[in-house]
């Protein structure tokens, strides 16, 4: 679930319904212990990459990384009442597994290029109704005014690593560091606890 709506939000997610099982991107060298080696997790391409998490391959003895971090509940018995899960670890996976990072880079694109959109103000307040689903406060597009400011400055004296950031995903007209300021400002968005949890 907090991986379908970082993708939603982000726009990357797929409608698509049925089908097989598709394998979303994880991390190198988990499937090498938990599989046997008859069997390769061969990452989606294209669509399949963003399908919703209901479609994604189980293998019970061996759950999807993401699944794990989450404290998902063991497969093998019935669970009638899932444990509440704040584990710190959770802001890794959302901050730097593969499908999280693609979905601030997919964000920013879309906000750097809508039309309607000028200025880091608008920007911003488009950024976060579309994460937490209210109006901003002024508080909140400040907050944000002011680390989206700091990357800008972080990324322009380090451009290797705002190349590095911006992957495939490169907004057309703006300079790299700006970019991956918008990047690594919509990654701590979708990393509000207002948009991961349910109050």
């Amino acid at each position: 679930i907090v991986r379908d709506i970082t993708l939603a939000a982000s726009g990357l997610l797929s409608r698509k319904v049925g089908g097989p099982s598709v394998f979303p991107p994880i991390p190198p060298g988990v499937t090498d212990l938990t599989y046997n080696s008859s069997f390769k997790w061969n990452t989606s391409q294209g669509e399949d990459r963003y399908r919703r998490g209901m479609y994604t391959y189980f293998k019970r003895t061996a759950p999807h990384p993401n699944l794990i971090t989450f404290d998902c509940p063991d497969s093998n018995v019935t669970n009638v009442d899932r444990d509440r899960s704040n584990t710190p670890i959770g802001a890794l996976v959302t901050l730097n597994n593969e499908s999280f990072v693609a979905a601030a880079q997919a964000m920013a694109q879309h906000v750097l290029q809508h039309v309607n959109l000028n200025d880091d103000s608008s920007r911003l307040r488009f950024a976060l109704q579309r994460c937490i689903v209210r109006v901003p406060e002024d508080a909140d597009v400040d907050d944000f005014a002011k680390l989206l400011e700091s990357s800008r400055k972080w990324y322009r004296e380090n451009p290797d690593a705002a190349e590095e950031l911006i992957g495939i995903r490169a907004a057309q007209g703006i300079s790299p560091e700006d970019n991956a300021a918008w990047i690594a400002t919509l990654r701590m968005m979708l990393n509000l606890d207002e948009f991961l949890t349910r109050e």
